[in-house]
């Protein structure tokens, strides 16, 4: 099949080289004659395509594409009579294709009834070796060879007798016992991965999702997020870090990841709060009663907000204006002329951050499970250009003094530009989406490698 869609593919790029219809179906005349039907049989193709219904070409198509299945004919009768059952089957799909691609172009080919008889009677003793041997590799638990064999089953009837679910047990069956090990050795990641995907091939299947849900249920990690600590100036930005982190984690994809709610979190902090340096026993106790495993705090250690002062830098340039000159007939007509202007370039930079520290410690051990210091910068600058010249008539100056004609566009660009810093709010809104980003990674990358 490789190597005829390879002819195929050869013939297409010499049609290409044709002009038309009629060249094709000559060209394709030269190669029957020569004895290269399939060849030819491809060229009548791309004539029909070209010019549906034009005569000499289904006339040679016909004529050459009949010639192509008596050839396969040929080949799968000695197939048959060699006891080559598979290949027999393989040449008579190879001809049920061929005749359906030519049917696209209104060009009937014969396919005889023997051979068609004798492929229905060969598939069906196919099929049953193929069943056969498809219970015996299950019997074996040969998973991977049984679901190669109802594939192919399927392939050649969908509807053959219960492969179909055959193919699931084969499919599923392994992700089941390799979930069900999992869950032993306390692999409550792999189970519940295992067993998602046995799910996959049959939603069903056994008590999968009854395992899969213990999996969930006893490796999950519940955590609670407390006040993050902060001076009292940046109590707000430590609520904002603290609100977008707990939000984050709510979200994760992690499914082995809980947060505990909030009327357990307002007990744990009533009890006592949490600051960075640790843990004490009660707050262990208190946290356990609450259903955390473990306890993510933060505190904000600095946050500054630095703006430069504007500069001001004075440029040369130029102004374009029309101005009038005599032609060699006399005649008054507007050239453009370039005067020397003066322009102003004004930058300035804001640059905010927040330095922070993150915490995770274990109820069960007081262990600090991880702990991590981070500094998120935001900055924005600034760069316009203001002038008295109207815009679109300011040219800028080349390094030689010359008017630099392609530098129009920049100039507009400059002139046009923002001219106001962002908000000190907005920079430092980002830098704290930005810490929560990490320190929600931070967490999840945690518990990624925690819960195998």
């Amino acid at each position: 099949m490789r190597h005829l869609l390879l002819i195929l593919s050869c013939i297409a790029l010499l049609a290409a080289g044709c002009s038309g219809p009629k060249a094709l179906t000559k060209r394709g005349a030269e190669m029957q004659d020569a004895g290269m039907v399939r060849q030819a049989a491809e060229l009548y193709y791309q004539a029909l395509r070209k010019k549906p219904s034009y005569i000499e070409a289904m006339v040679g198509l016909r004529s050459a594409g009949q010639g192509v299945v008596d050839t396969w004919v040929g080949e799968f009768q000695q197939a048959s009579m060699d006891g080559r059952r598979k290949d027999a089957l393989g040449l008579y799909d190879n001809m049920t294709a061929y005749t359906q691609r030519m049917s696209k172009v209104d060009v009937d080919l014969i396919i005889p009834t023997t051979i068609v008889s004798d492929y229905e009677d060969h598939l069906d003793e196919h099929l049953i070796e193929l069943d056969d041997l498809g219970h015996q590799q299950l019997d074996a638990e040969d998973f991977a060879g049984a679901a190669d064999t109802f594939k192919e089953i399927i392939h050649l009837d969908a509807e053959y007798g219960d492969a179909k679910a055959l193919l699931v047990v084969a499919q599923a069956e392994p992700e089941y016992r390799n979930g069900k090990a999992m869950l032993t050795e306390m692999r409550y990641r792999a189970a519940h991965g295992a067993f998602s995907r046995a799910l996959a091939f049959d939603k069903a299947y056994k008590d999968a999702e009854a395992l899969r849900q213990t999996a969930l249920e006893d490796g999950r990690f519940n955590l609670a997020v407390l006040k993050f600590d902060s001076r009292n100036r940046d109590k707000d930005i430590a609520l904002e870090l603290r609100s977008n982190i707990q939000n984050g984690l709510i979200q994760s994809s992690d499914p082995f990841l809980g947060i505990v709610d909030r009327t357990q979190r307002d007990e744990i902090i009533a009890e006592q709060e949490l600051s960075i340096s640790g843990l004490s026993d009660e707050q262990v106790e208190v946290g356990s009663l609450a259903g955390a495993r473990a306890m993510l705090t933060g505190a904000i250690l600095m946050y500054t907000m630095e703006s430069g002062e504007p500069v001001r830098s004075p440029r040369q340039g130029f102004r374009k204006y029309m101005r009038e000159v005599r032609d060699d007939e006399g005649k008054i007509k507007k050239v453009a002329a370039f005067a020397p202007a003066q322009y102003t370039v004004h930058t300035q930079r804001r640059n905010v951050i927040i330095k922070y520290e993150l915490k995770l410690v274990s109820t069960e051990t007081s262990e600090v499970l991880f702990s991590k210091v981070e500094e998120v910068t935001t900055s924005d600058n600034i760069e316009f250009a203001s002038s008295p010249v109207q815009a679109g008539m300011l040219y800028p100056a080349r390094s030689n003094g010359e008017v630099n004609r392609s530098g129009k566009s920049q100039m507009e660009r400059l002139l046009n530009a923002r001219r106001e810093l962002m908000p000190e709010s907005r920079m430092r809104n980002q830098a704290v989406q930005e810490a929560a980003s990490r320190g929600i990674r931070k967490v999840e990358n945690f518990l990624s490698s925690h819960i195998e």
